[in-house]
C-alpha cells in the first residue's frame, strides 16, 4: 500500500515537471525574458557564442545585482521571475512574481508565470485557482488565452492531453483536541417546573444525564473534494465529508456525521465595458497598483443537491436531504481581487428518526457574499430565512419561522505590514498564510403555536442563539496547518428549558493533499 502510494506520488511529480517542460516548449512568447528599463545593459555583455546556459546564468546574475534598486519595478520583477522559472527555480520565481503582482495586479503575463511557479513549487491547487480566474477574466489578452487554456488542460491530467471526464481531487484531514464547559448542549437548569392536568405546578429534578457537564473531547474530520469543467463550460463539484467526535469522560457526547453535496454551476464572463473607469487609489493601496473602479467578472446559475446524516451516542438520529439553486456573480474591484455573491432558494426534508414527530420540511432563501482583497483579508456574509413546516400537526410549537446571519473574516498576520518584505505577505493565489479567523453567527426561531401545555403553558416558544469562534491558523507547510481556537455559545429563550451556554478551547492540525 505504502509502496504503491510512493510510486503514484513519484509519477505525479514527474508528470508535473513534464507539464512545465511542455508548456515552455509551446509558449516561448509568454516567457521570453526581456531586460526591463530598470536593468541597464552591463559593460561586458555576454557573447552570443556562449552556450545558452552560460548566457542565462550571466543574465540572472546581472538582474540579481540590480534587484536592490529595482524592487518597486513590477516589469523587472516579472522578468526576473520568468527567468527563474526557465531555470527551474520555482520557489524563488514565485516570490518575485508575487511581489510584481502586488505592485501591478493586472499584469496578465505575470499572473500566468506565477501559476507556472506555483505548479513547479508543488502548489497545484492554487495554480489551478489562479488559472481559472484568468480564464474567467474578459480582459485577458487574446494571445494569452490559448496558452493558459493549454496549461489548464495539462494540469487537469498530470501533463497529458486533458480528459474531459477527469476530476480534480483534494483530500483534507483535520484533527482536534479540545475542552468544552457544556459538551452535550444541555439547558442551564437542574430542575423543571411542570403543570399537571389538574392545574398544579410541581418541580421535577432533571436526570444527571441531561445536566450541563464539562469534558474534554477528540474530533476528526475527513473531506474529499472533486471538481471538473464539462465540455459545455459548466463546472461540476462534489464534496463528501465524515466527522467524528469522542469524549473519554462523557460517552454520550460521541457522534458521527456524514455530509454529501453535488453541484452544477455555469458561469460565463460578462461583456467588458467599452471604457474603463477609475478612481483615486485607496490610502492602503500598494505603490504602483492600478485602480480600476470596476472590472468585469462572470455570472450564471447554480443548482445543487445535498444529504446529511447524524448519529449520536445520546440517542439522536437525524437525516436530511435538500435541493438548492439560484444565481451567482463573480467580479473584481480595486479593493478586492476576488469577490462572489449568490442568491437562491433552499428546500430540505428533515427527519428525526428517533422521534418522527419533530421532523419538518424547510423552505427558504439564502444570500451569500464573500471577498478577498490583495492583502489576503477574506470577508464573508451569509443570510438565511425560511419556514420549517410541521408534517405532523402534533409537533410541539407547530410550524417555525427561522432566520440566521453569519459573518466571517480571515485577517493575515501581516495585515499591518503589507508594504514590508514579501515573505509571509498574503495573496489570493497562495491561499495559505498565518492569521486570525473569526466566525460569528446569530439565529432566531419562533414557533407558530403553543409549545406545551405542561411547560410554561400558553407560550409560543422563541429562541435566540449566538455563536462566536476565534481561531489562529499557523502554516507549517503548504499541506500542514496548526489551529488554536476558542468558542462561545449562548442561547436564550422565553421558555427556561431552552436556555443554555457553553465555552471551550481547542487545538489541532489540518492536512491537505
Amino acid at each position: 500500500m505504502w509502496v504503491a502510494s510512493a510510486t503514484l506520488t513519484t509519477l505525479a511529480t514527474l508528470a508535473t515537471f513534464a507539464t512545465l517542460a511542455t508548456l515552455a516548449a509551446v509558449s516561448p512568447a509568454a516567457h521570453a525574458v526581456e531586460i526591463p528599463a530598470c536593468a541597464e545593459p552591463s559593460k561586458s555583455p555576454t557573447s552570443i557564442a556562449q552556450p545558452v546556459a552560460e548566457r542565462t546564468a550571466a543574465e540572472l546574475q546581472r538582474m540579481l545585482a540590480l534587484l536592490p534598486t529595482c524592487q518597486k519595478d513590477a516589469s523587472f520583477l516579472a522578468a526576473l521571475g520568468q527567468l527563474l522559472n526557465s531555470l527551474g527555480r520555482y520557489l524563488e520565481a514565485a516570490d518575485h512574481l508575487e511581489h510584481a503582482l502586488m505592485l501591478e495586479p493586472d499584469l496578465k503575463d505575470a499572473q500566468f508565470s506565477y501559476a507556472i511557479a506555483l505548479t513547479g513549487s508543488g502548489d497545484v491547487a492554487s495554480a489551478r485557482a489562479l488559472i481559472d480566474n484568468l480564464l474567467n477574466d474578459a480582459a485577458l489578452p487574446a494571445d494569452l488565452r490559448p496558452l493558459i487554456a493549454r496549461q489548464k488542460a495539462l494540469l487537469a491530467n498530470g501533463g497529458a492531453v486533458a480528459d474531459p471526464s477527469a476530476w480534480e481531487k483534494r483530500f483534507t484531514l483535520s484533527t482536534r483536541i479540545g475542552y468544552d464547559s457544556n459538551l452535550l448542549g444541555s439547558p442551564n437548569i437542574t430542575s423543571l417546573p411542570v403543570v399537571t392536568p389538574a392545574g398544579q405546578t410541581i418541580v421535577l429534578p432533571l436526570d444527571g444525564n441531561f445536566l450541563a457537564r464539562p469534558a474534554g473531547y477528540l474530533r476528526a474530520d475527513a473531506q474529499l473534494e472533486l471538481g471538473r469543467i464539462a465540455a459545455d463550460g459548466a463546472r461540476w463539484d462534489a464534496v463528501a465529508s465524515l466527522r467524528g467526535r469522542y469524549s473519554p469522560a462523557l460517552a454520550t457526547a460521541g457522534s458521527t456525521q456524514v455530509d454529501l453535496l453535488v453541484e452544477r454551476s455555469h458561469f460565463t464572463p460578462n461583456q467588458a465595458p467599452s471604457q474603463a473607469s477609475s478612481v483615486a487609489a485607496p490610502a492602503n493601496a500598494l505603490p504602483g497598483a492600478s485602480v480600476p473602479q470596476f472590472s468585469t467578472g462572470s455570472s450564471g446559475s447554480y443548482v445543487n443537491a445535498s444529504a446529511s446524516a447524524l448519529n449520536s451516542n445520546s440517542g439522536t438520529r437525524f437525516a436530511a436531504a435538500g435541493l438548492g439553486g439560484g444565481w451567482g456573480n463573480t467580479w473584481r474591484t480595486a479593493a478586492s481581487s476576488n469577490c462572489q455573491s449568490r442568491t437562491g432558494l433552499e428546500l430540505q426534508e428533515r427527519k428525526y428518526l428517533d422521534n418522527e414527530v419533530l421532523s419538518g420540511r424547510y423552505t427558504g432563501f439564502s444570500l451569500n457574499w464573500s471577498c478577498e482583497n490583495l492583502h489576503g483579508v477574506r470577508l464573508l456574509l451569509g443570510i438565511k430565512a425560511g419556514r420549517d413546516q410541521a408534517p405532523d400537526a402534533s409537533r410541539p410549537g407547530g410550524n417555525q419561522q427561522q432566520a440566521s446571519v453569519r459573518v466571517g473574516a480571515f485577517l493575515p498576520q501581516t495585515l499591518l505590514n503589507v508594504a514590508g518584505p514579501l515573505a509571509g505577505v498574503a495573496s489570493p493565489a497562495t491561499g495559505i498564510r498565518n492569521g486570525l479567523s473569526l466566525d460569528f453567527e446569530h439565529s432566531q426561531q419562533q414557533d407558530s403555536s403553543i409549545y406545551s401545555a405542561f411547560i410554561d403553558s400558553e407560550r409560543s416558544r422563541k429562541i435566540s442563539r449566538t455563536a462566536l469562534r476565534i481561531e489562529y491558523q499557523y502554516t507549517f507547510s503548504r499541506s500542514v496547518q496548526g489551529v488554536f481556537g476558542a468558542e462561545w455559545v449562548g442561547q436564550t429563550s422565553n421558555i427556561e428549558l431552552f436556555r443554555l451556554g457553553s465555552q471551550g478551547v481547542y487545538s489541532g492540525l489540518r492536512m491537505g493533499w
